[in-house]
């Protein structure tokens, strides 16, 4: 029996797919811990981590770890992936490789956003990333993000609630650019969902649902359902990799609105499917709303796949 063992933020229920994915394989035991944010439990618990982060200390680090040590004690493992690992101290991923005989780390988002990513890099046996310019610069293993949910293709035609469905967490580079497409679905008359989640307070909108509490990949899964296009808009600043967004329209075999000029290289990339706005002049084809989709070849659409990134990443164990 082999052991693996993976930790992840809580809010990454995708990595929670992965381990499901992988209780289906045989002779495979898997730990999976998805550490809950931490809640300070009073203003003056806050106002001192402030001053801790300065001295090195940070009460988030300690209760991580706390919790890691509390699931895990001395167990040994054959292989461990780590995402986000700039969640934990040094000391805690040096225990953690003592414990395991493989341990990788599966960078979720870019360096430029979290650039204190780059120093735990020495702690891993090997790090994937889904950013292209990351793995040439630092020399990761490129790997895309995946279809965790596959449907079945539908049989005959449907009528859809909404032409266009999107849900992302608040960005100040990305929110003017998610009011301008729906002003633009708007004033075609289209129905859309367009939903963006924050804690921060901004002015209510509209044109966007405003929500304060994550969904989960179940209601989101609903909504989409429910839409002929999933709206991506990914690129922030330098990141091109494809978000989940692209992934999640794959599996459910939905168009693609996005500003990723980079998906047009990847091999899926059909016109008829994927439309390229413009972030100065967005403009929306109702024809494009209304063409028929294009299944993607089996081949193509099989690389994708969450069984595919699983027999990649965790190959030394299957």
């Amino acid at each position: 029996m082999k052991k693996v063992l993976i930790i992840a933020p809580e809010y990454m229920g995708y990595m929670e797919k992965v381990a499901d994915h992988l209780r289906t394989k045989p002779e495979i035991e898997v730990t999976d811990i998805h550490i809950p944010i931490y809640k300070y439990p009073n203003p003056l618990t806050k106002i001192a981590n402030f001053f801790l982060k300065r001295m090195g200390k940070d009460v988030k680090f300690t209760y991580r770890e706390k919790y890691i040590k509390d699931v895990i004690g001395n167990q040994t493992f054959d292989m461990t992936l780590v995402v986000r690992p700039d969640h934990l101290s040094g000391t805690t991923l040096k225990q953690l490789k003592s414990q395991t005989l493989h341990f990788k780390s599966y960078f979720f988002d870019g360096v430029h956003r979290f650039p204190k990513m780059l120093k735990t890099v020495p702690y891993f046996d090997e790090i994937f990333s889904f950013e292209p310019s990351d793995c040439e610069e630092f020399g990761f293993e490129s790997i895309t993000n995946f279809i965790y949910d596959e449907q079945p293709f539908p049989a005959a035609e449907t009528s859809f609630k909404y032409s266009v469905f999107n849900i992302t967490s608040h960005d100040r580079q990305r929110f003017p650019l998610l009011l301008k497409i729906a002003a633009v679905l708007q004033q075609q008359n289209l129905n859309y969902k367009i939903i963006v989640k924050t804690k921060k307070t901004i002015a209510e909108q509209d044109l966007v649902t405003i929500i304060r509490e994550s969904m989960s990949l179940e209601e989101i899964k609903v909504l989409l359902q429910q839409s002929v296009c999933m709206l991506d808009l990914g690129v922030i600043s330098k990141h091109r990799g494809l978000t989940f967004r692209v992934f999640e329209a794959m599996g459910s075999h939905k168009k693609i609105i996005t500003n990723n000029p980079d998906i047009a290289h990847y091999d899926f990339y059909d016109p008829q499917n994927i439309l390229i706005i413009n972030q100065e002049s967005v403009e929306i084809p109702k024809s494009f709303l209304t063409s028929v989709y294009h299944p993607i070849p089996a081949g193509i659409y099989q690389k994708y796949t969450l069984d595919t990134w699983v027999n990649r990443v965790f190959t030394e164990v299957l």
